[in-house]
């Protein structure tokens, strides 16, 4: 438990003074909005409850609340998402953003199984994590990772927790709809067609930006289900 404070405590004081990452937090909403739509969610964030868990310097929480949604962010200084119940009602979130957490967790069963209680019938979970195919061993740059996934196995991973119509497509940002299409072909793009990242300062044409070595996943909590009643 110490240590996942040490590093919260670390992550926030190098971020907290990055004007970017507002920047950033405006392109993950826009792109989460993109990926909605490919599985016919919602259009609108009005009025919806939004839960972002590790949300750190919660630089999601402006771009959220500028289209209406309420946010609630909550890292380790709140609770420990991997053993702990989280501070929120149940059935009472309609989107859940775990951005670069779950790769932290050994077992993310407790955690899933939380998602799921606070989450409204028909509710999106919505994440990101490394794809250790892509990154290879820079994935244990971090000392806190602890659990790689491919995208194999974070789909395996997600439906075997019953969440349905997982879609797991390269973490690309602000990008067509068909390049979410999860497919051989848009992970190709990702790794080889797309070398250099969309935020990269190298004066190189933009068809050549993009490339990620990361995952999102979209799921829904079924609405008719009784493992969730």
């Amino acid at each position: 438990m110490s240590s996942k404070v040490n590093y919260f405590t670390h992550r926030v004081r190098t971020l907290e003074d990055d004007s970017s990452r507002s920047i950033l937090g405006e392109r993950e909403v826009k792109t989460l909005l993109t990926v909605l739509d490919i599985q016919d969610g919602p259009k609108s964030l009005n009025g919806k409850s939004i839960a972002d868990l590790g949300c750190g310097d919660q630089h999601l929480r402006a771009a959220f609340e500028l289209r209406g949604a309420s946010y609630q962010g909550i890292d380790i200084n709140d609770c420990n998402i991997e053993t702990d119940s989280l501070p929120i009602p149940s059935e009472k979130v309609d989107i859940l953003v775990a951005m670069a957490v779950i790769e932290h967790l050994r077992d993310p069963g407790h955690f899933l199984d939380e998602i799921k209680r606070i989450l409204r019938h028909g509710g999106a979970l919505w994440m990101d994590t490394p794809d250790i195919e892509a990154c290879g061993s820079k994935f244990w740059n971090d000392p806190t990772h602890v659990h790689p996934y491919t995208r194999a196995s974070l789909r395996t991973l997600l439906e075997m927790n019953g969440f349905k119509d997982v879609l797991v497509t390269p973490n690309y940002r602000c990008k067509k709809r068909s390049m979410y299409a999860g497919t051989d072909w848009s992970f190709f793009q990702a790794r080889y067609l797309m070398p250099f990242s969309g935020t990269t300062k190298i004066p190189v044409p933009s068809f050549l930006k993009g490339g990620c070595t990361g995952l999102f996943a979209l799921c829904i909590k079924p609405t008719i289900d009784p493992k969730f009643s």
